[in-house]
């Protein structure tokens, strides 16, 4: 069967990128479902419009789709357990399903009644025409291919988020590899990547199921423990050729090839690309770091994406999106918090909503942030900014003749004497 993906014409902001090449994880969208379908045995044809699918039956998506491997392969077999001739791909609510939500364009089926569903735009098309307009497909198809719920299981973890907001206190970390996701923008790709350690992980034990065995044994055998801290310090995957410092813990992770790793650096539940650095006492948790970034010493990185190429050095960062090839230097801030209601971002045009109150940015390709700079919670920062320091905050100049053991302070780009500034509004 052929598996047909149409062009939606959508893009990413601010990266500008066409939605097949943003970054699921250490792959592009398109590579992710390029591989869920070689998994589920389907030929992936990709088409610019709809009505060029002409196999039936078939498999029909958009390229703004996420789907799992999981979820893709269990949605084939529910319909052929079913016997349904036409059927979209629907899951139950639930916390991964809710984690995503927000502003993505998708049917609520039922939502606050007895059976809730999210029904996504993946169909298994059995016969008919088709539009040539993606706009029109959802209508089109909405009686020849009704929701069908794919049975899934998630492991949902509690963690205390530093928040005012009562409601908001713990974060529902939920751990599954059944997961599908309209991606439209970059809350959805920082979304996907709180829950990739859940599919990452499913997905690497299918296909590697001896392997997975007997590395669980030894973990346990190693560690001569069940304790389920010294069992995840044992439960990593390794790529070729990396440099590990013996001091560093490594933890329940997937590290790439030609990694290096250093002197107390902390690495915990996080995907690592090839050719990543990982300077001294670096601290990375529940992030995805891609391919060739560079995290300086001290840094505290955590639930953040990074496209492959940046130098990250600012002090920490927490829940953000940072694009490709960015510069982040130590002083700079993106601050991830509000105190009263949810943090709101720009989506068509308008600020909406987001139903968090624990989130920081997104920083466009290339761009650079300098010292001092602070980025309130949820902007977006263009493509090949670069943000530097006001000049009057920086001492540029050194007057003649400081006065010894008197307290000076800066201002206006020099230092003056404290006294100097008393009496001035």
């Amino acid at each position: 069967m052929k598996a047909y993906i149409y062009r939606s014409g959508n893009k990413i902001h601010p990266f500008g990128d066409d939605i097949a090449e943003a970054q699921i994880m250490l792959e592009t969208l398109a590579e992710t479902q390029a591989r869920a379908c070689k998994a589920a045995g389907l030929e992936l044809v990709r088409i610019d419009s709809p009505d060029q699918a002409t196999e039936r039956p078939c498999v029909l998506a958009p390229d703004y789709i996420y789907f799992s491997e999981k979820a893709l392969a269990d949605f084939l077999k529910t319909v052929k357990e079913t016997k349904s001739k036409g059927a979209a791909l629907a899951l139950a609510r639930c916390v991964s399903v809710e984690h995503t939500l927000a502003l993505q364009d998708l049917t609520l089926d039922d939502w606050t009644g007895n059976r809730p569903r999210a029904v996504y735009d993946l169909w298994l098309v059995p016969d008919g025409d088709l539009p040539a307009d993606p706009a029109q497909v959802r209508a089109a198809l909405a009686e020849r291919c009704p929701p069908l719920v794919v049975q899934m299981r998630e492991v949902v973890r509690a963690v205390r988020m530093p928040v005012l907001d009562q409601s908001e206190r713990n974060f529902k970390y939920a751990f599954t590899s059944t997961v599908c996701c309209h991606v439209a923008h970059w809350v959805h790709l920082l979304g996907l990547t709180q829950l990739s350690l859940g599919i990452a992980w499913n997905e690497h034990l299918r296909h590697h199921k001896l392997r997975s065995a007997l590395r669980a044994i030894w973990a346990v055998m190693r560690k001569m423990s069940f304790n389920k801290w010294k069992f995840f310090s044992g439960m990593n995957v390794i790529g070729k050729n990396c440099d590990i410092h013996p001091t560093a813990h490594v933890e329940f992770s997937i590290i790439g090839d030609n990694v290096k790793i250093g002197a107390g650096a902390c690495i915990r539940n996080t995907l690592i690309g090839d050719n990543v650095i990982v300077s001294d006492h670096a601290v990375v948790s529940g992030s995805v770091v891609g391919a060739d970034c560079y995290l300086t010493e001290n840094f505290f990185l955590v639930s953040t994406l990074c496209y492959p190429g940046s130098t990250l050095g600012n002090l920490k960062t927490q829940m953000a999106v940072i694009g490709r090839d960015v510069f982040l230097h130590g002083w700079c801030s993106l601050l991830d918090a509000k105190f009263v209601g949810d943090i709101k971002v720009m989506h068509q045009g308008k600020r909406a909503g987001t139903g968090k109150s624990f989130m920081a940015s997104c920083i466009g390709h290339r761009a650079v942030l300098g010292a001092k700079v602070l980025i309130h919670p949820g902007r977006e920062i263009p493509n090949d900014m670069w943000m530097v320091s006001r000049p009057e905050d920086v001492i540029a100049e050194l007057p003649a003749n400081i006065p010894e053991k008197t307290p000076m302070v800066r201002d206006a780009g020099t230092l003056v004497t404290l006294a100097s500034l008393k009496g001035r509004p």
